[in-house]
């Protein structure tokens, strides 16, 4: 009678050829997978930082004037809200790089650059996640281009210096808010410390 007890009944194989082994599978196949994940993504994390910081130092040279290199930019510790870095020059210029909430939560980044003064003397605007053709036309010159010669004493709102475009509000205040944050960031952390 033992014997009959440890003998598997077809029923019994059938189950678990059927739905046992078929997770069983699956389990193993989903470890190899997560594995080689964590594999790529550690080969390639290092990768991908270094070519963000690359990106980051090249639009941080792109608003300040020509002839200032890589070894004057001093990197400025930062704890201003939406503030993603900054960067100052020897003389007391210096570029934030801040972003905001956009249209669908989608980011917009700027880089403002001031000059020794604290006022605007360039800035870029990322707007590439917004609506093609609408709120991307907050990255355009012809819209930012306003806020050049602004000073960080007070800051902007639509309407002063620039009016937001028509049909792209959300854009328009994201880049508001993000110059906002920038000059927060000028005034409570590098203007007088650079």
């Amino acid at each position: 009678m033992a014997e009959n007890n440890a003998a598997k009944t077809p029923e019994q194989e059938s189950a678990f050829k059927t739905l046992i082994f078929p997770v069983i599978v699956l389990v193993a196949i989903c470890l190899v997978c997560s594995a080689l994940l964590a594999v790529l993504n550690s080969a390639t994390a290092p990768i991908i930082e270094a070519n963000q910081k690359a990106e980051t130092l090249a639009a941080y040279l792109s608003v300040l004037p020509d002839g200032t290199g890589t070894d004057d930019l001093n990197e400025v510790a930062v704890t201003t809200a939406n503030v993603e870095g900054a960067v100052c020059t020897p003389d007391g210029m210096a570029v934030v790089k801040s972003t905001a909430g956009g249209y669908s939560g989608n980011l917009v980044t700027v880089y403002v650059a001031f000059d020794t003064t604290g006022t605007i003397s360039n800035l870029v605007v990322d707007a590439s996640t917004q609506t093609t053709g609408i709120g991307s036309k907050t990255g355009e010159e012809s819209f930012y281009g306003g806020f050049v010669g602004w000073s960080a004493s007070e800051q902007v709102a639509l309407g002063s210096p620039v009016d937001a475009i028509g049909g792209a509000t959300i854009s328009s205040r994201a880049v508001v808010s993000a110059i906002n944050s920038a000059i927060d960031c000028y005034n409570n952390e590098i203007a007088g410390v650079a």
